[in-house]
């Protein structure tokens, strides 16, 4: 009886609380984003009690949470159902704009994710006759079956020391193969699979306790910025209206099996809550009459002043963000013309628009998620309103542009970093920014603020905190060609040159650096310091890398048939690092072509790992694993290099040719070049030195201990057919330097 009463306590508890909240407290509005008439959800085939197919009907806590959020965002969820590995490309590929999923850190550099409305565990099962294993340690050496691309997939495929996987399409099937003895063990998230167990009476048991308590959110495409922060909103709108709580409370038995021994006690408990409620509403009802009562003299008073305050509240919602209090974009530029026209000649105090932007802004919400995004933006926003003689405004994903005295821009960033950290240490934040001033650079508020947004970007691009506008910003008509070009799709006239390399210690010809070409129908021979920066600012540089890498494979595999082995060193970007599978493309190109790892090598520069070092060591430990290895590119000319070393599994240096080209009359040069080869020696590493143009130097390289050298010496970068005769015209030559000289 004493536990009855706990539990009933603890019910009126949790209403009465409940009843507080809920008069307190608004929903979010939902996204001004205007959503498709329909959206795609994807999910598991066979993945109860959150979704799963029965008789052609789909079921689930996910799809009856989908629709109704779906619905009070103002669209209809459609759902399709799949094997998990195939749901998850479709993702990737935009086929389906959403899909519930466990949160990773993996998961967010791919797509971005809602706040957690869900929370579950792993757990190892195996027959009771199976060794009890409690820990993903125990592991080691043992088949474990799991769903493939699922979260203990993640998991186990980065581990050291990892079982043998058995890949299954679902949960289901993972579970048939431990019944069947095709795996020890299984992985599976707990949810799923005790509620399979007890559907099916399979005698599976749970070998430890849970461990991987993760959160379950809606994943969207990463191309969907917009759809994703709508679909937040809409999930906020059905936390706080309540829907969500009676979604839940539908399936608690589902999602809380341990708690099904006391349903008899929570119908109890339900129905005092509910009558509890009723008396509660009753009395509010009353209440509510009486001060309607009261109130009716006043009423016809107070009209006017009410319609009065809506209008202007209404007045101030179009003209004013409501996140920020700062001015929305369309009022900030109307207020900007307004002042211009009425501040013509003489100009006694120039001005300056400031479009300024919160640089790890993404970050944060792939790693945080919104709620802690919009937390940095609004502090952010409360230090602007304080800025004297500055009219700002939010133009949103941590955009603002400040209207004010033209000043020093990067003192206001120091200012307002400094702000920042000392109302929360947790919210300092990095700035970048541009400017155009008034009237130099335009007397309307419209082209100014083009104008700064430019500086902003070629400040990103050139890696600065802020730029002033110049006119030599504005993209040449030839630069927008190329990247219209490369955006269709309809690229013509790329191909690859070879350059030979000459290894010091044999004489031979053994490795080279394929280097890309583009010979255009129209444009006409096009440098690659022209299109090759402007693809990688863009990210298009993918289409040019995967035809690099394709042509390195093919060429060196021909090679190795007529037993002249080369090794084709292909330049890798930074987006090719961090933004594609790289791993996959290069495996897929070996496997198309029958070749091996050591066909080709990998170069990286400083821009290529700078930016995310983290997701760049992931890439480059996968490509080891498989045999293929890493060349730094230009060794010794940023500041970071030295850390590349112990970072990354580097095994080749490129000494740059800034260093190489006058070594010979620069003691300076040649003695970085010396410590250079002796330390990379030391280190077990391969020295190449680049831009060998005479004998002197490469004489000088080969007693320095260089063991390759590639320039102009030995051979220009050759198209394919001249650099296939070349190697066979110097298959059996020993090293002689009158051989490589130009005449």
């Amino acid at each position: 009886m004493c536990l009855s009463h706990f539990f009933l306590a603890r019910s009126c508890q949790q209403l009465l609380v409940c009843l507080c909240f809920l008069g307190v407290c608004l929903p979010r509005s939902v996204s001004a984003y205007e959503p498709p008439a329909q959206i795609l959800f994807g999910g598991d085939l066979a993945y109860p009690p959150l979704e799963w197919l029965e008789k052609n009907q789909i079921k689930g806590f996910n799809i009856e949470l989908a629709r109704e959020v779906a619905r009070i965002g103002g669209s209809k969820a459609v759902h399709q159902l799949g094997n998990w590995p195939d749901t998850v490309h479709a993702l990737e590929q935009g086929r389906l704009d959403v899909v519930p999923m466990y949160y990773s850190l993996e998961r967010s550099r791919k797509f971005i994710f809602t706040q957690a409305y869900l929370y579950s565990s792993h757990a190892i099962y195996a027959l009771p006759s199976a060794m009890r294993v409690s820990s993903i340690d125990g592991l080691v050496d043992k088949t474990v079956a799991l769903e493939e691309e699922s979260f203990a997939h993640q998991q186990l495929r980065h581990l050291v020391n990892k079982p043998n996987l058995v890949l299954t399409s679902n949960t289901l099937t993972a579970i048939e193969a431990v019944l069947q003895g095709k795996a020890d063990y299984a992985v599976l998230a707990s949810l799923a699979a005790e509620s399979l167990l007890r559907q099916h009476e399979w005698k599976l048991e749970r070998m430890g306790p849970p461990f991987w308590s993760r959160g379950y959110a809606f994943a969207v495409n990463k191309n969907k910025p917009e759809l994703a922060e709508w679909l937040q909103d809409s999930l906020s709108a059905t936390i706080a209206n309540g829907q969500y709580q009676t979604l839940y409370q539908k399936w608690h038995n589902e999602l809380e099996p341990a708690q099904r021994n006391n349903r008899w006690l929570s119908f109890f408990s339900t129905g005092f809550a509910l009558l509890l409620a009723l008396l509660a509403l009753g009395g509010s009802w009353y209440w509510s009459l009486k001060r309607k009562v009261e109130m009716r003299t006043h009423e016809l008073s107070e009209a006017l002043v009410q319609r009065e305050s809506a209008e202007q509240e209404l007045r101030r919602a179009a003209q004013f963000d409501a996140q920020t209090g700062l001015a929305k974009l369309p009022y900030f530029i109307d207020q900007l013309d307004d002042y211009f026209h009425s501040h013509q000649q003489p100009v006694k105090q120039e001005k300056e628009i400031l479009v300024l932007k919160l640089v790890d802004l993404d970050v944060i919400v792939r790693t945080f998620g919104f709620s802690r995004a919009e937390m940095i933006v609004s502090a952010l926003a409360s230090h602007l309103i304080k800025l004297e003689d500055a009219f700002c405004s939010y133009l949103g994903r941590g955009v603002f542009a400040l209207f004010l005295n033209k000043g020093n821009a990067l003192a206001l960033f120091e200012h307002l970093s400094s702000a920042m950290a000392e109302s929360d240490p947790g919210l300092s934040s990095q700035f970048v920014g541009g400017s155009a001033y008034w009237p130099q650079h335009g007397r309307s508020a419209g082209k100014l603020m083009r104008h700064a947004e430019t500086a902003l970007a070629m400040s990103e691009v050139r890696h600065r905190r802020w730029l002033a506008y110049e006119a030599a910003m504005e993209p040449s008509r030839v630069d927008l060609d190329i990247i219209s070009i490369f955006i269709d799709g309809n690229v013509q006239g790329i191909f690859p040159v070879f350059q030979p390399q000459l290894d010091l210690r044999s004489g031979k010809i053994t490795s080279a650096e394929v280097l890309v070409r583009w010979q255009h129908p129209r444009l006409g021979l096009v440098p690659p310091n022209v299109f090759i920066p402007l693809l990688e600012n863009s990210g298009l540089i993918e289409q040019v890398t995967e035809q690099m890498i394709d042509e390195a494979v093919r060429v060196a595999v021909l090679l190795r048939k007529r037993y002249l082995p080369c090794c084709i060193s292909i330049n890798i970007a930074a987006y090719d690092l961090i933004e594609t599978n790289l791993a996959e493309i290069v495996s897929q190109t070996l496997v198309r072509y029958q070749g091996l790892p050591s066909d080709i090598k990998l170069e990286l520069t400083e821009t290529s790992v700078a930016s995310d070092p983290q997701r760049v060591q992931q890439v480059l430990g996968e490509l080891s694993e498989r045999g293929i290895y890493a060349s730094v590119d230009d060794f010794g000319t940023g500041y970071s290099s030295l850390s590349y070393l112990s970072l990354f599994p580097i095994r080749e240096l490129k000494i740059d040719r800034s260093f190489v080209g006058d070594m010979l009359d620069n003691p300076r040069n040649h003695s970085i070049v010396r410590s250079t080869i002796l330390m990379a020696r030391e280190l077990g590493l391969v020295t190449v030195a680049e831009g060998v143009e005479d004998d002197q130097t490469l004489q000088m390289l080969k007693k320095d201990g260089c063991d390759i050298a590639q320039g102009y010496v030995i051979a220009r970068p050759l198209p394919e057919a001249e650099f296939i005769e070349f190697m066979c015209a110097h298959a059996a030559q020993t090293f002689d330097i009158s051989q490589f000289m130009k005449g």
